[in-house]
């Protein structure tokens, strides 16, 4: 009966010590310097010769800071800043079924710099940040498909890079 009791009593304070550390932690999803809290996204240069992405991932980038960073979105005058340059855009076929493509890859670069206007820091810098997408026109998807889900894959690794991965 004893060693039953004392179960008890184990197993509660063990819930009982779990229940309080639970509240001790919780995860921003970001592991930005605690002094940054305006954030400027410069406008996406655009090196290539397809007019819309620089727009798109410029987009990307607010509605991704946004979503995953307690940073808030200013015009000017931010503690820290984001400068991107799309350099490379490109469409190749992927794969063939005879003398048929069947999926085609959408691949763009980007030159990435993101600053720490308080403290004279580059938080991030990456010259080479690929994007890539797929499409397969026999599935009804075009190039606009694979280069949004570049597009996409883009911010992501811009967003890793600079919101979480420092």
């Amino acid at each position: 009966m004893v060693r039953r009791f004392v179960g008890i009593v184990s197993g509660l304070l063990a819930i009982l010590f779990a229940t309080a550390l639970s509240g001790c932690y919780s995860f921003s999803g970001t592991t930005l310097p605690s002094h940054l809290h305006k954030l400027v996204i410069h406008s996406v240069e655009n090196k290539t010769l397809e007019p819309s992405l620089a727009d798109q991932i410029t987009r990307g980038l607010q509605d991704g800071f946004r979503q995953r960073s307690n940073l808030q979105l200013v015009n000017e005058g931010g503690d820290a800043e984001i400068f991107g340059v799309l350099t490379q855009y490109s469409q190749s076929p992927q794969s063939t079924s005879g003398d048929k493509v069947t999926t085609f890859r959408v691949d763009m670069l980007m030159k990435v710099v993101f600053v720490d206007k308080v403290k004279g820091d580059t938080l991030y810098r990456d010259e080479h940040v690929p994007g890539y997408g797929f499409y397969a026109p026999d599935n009804g998807e075009t190039e606009a498909t694979a280069r949004q889900r570049a597009v996409d894959n883009l911010v992501k690794v811009v967003l890793d890079n600079t919101v979480l991965a420092w």
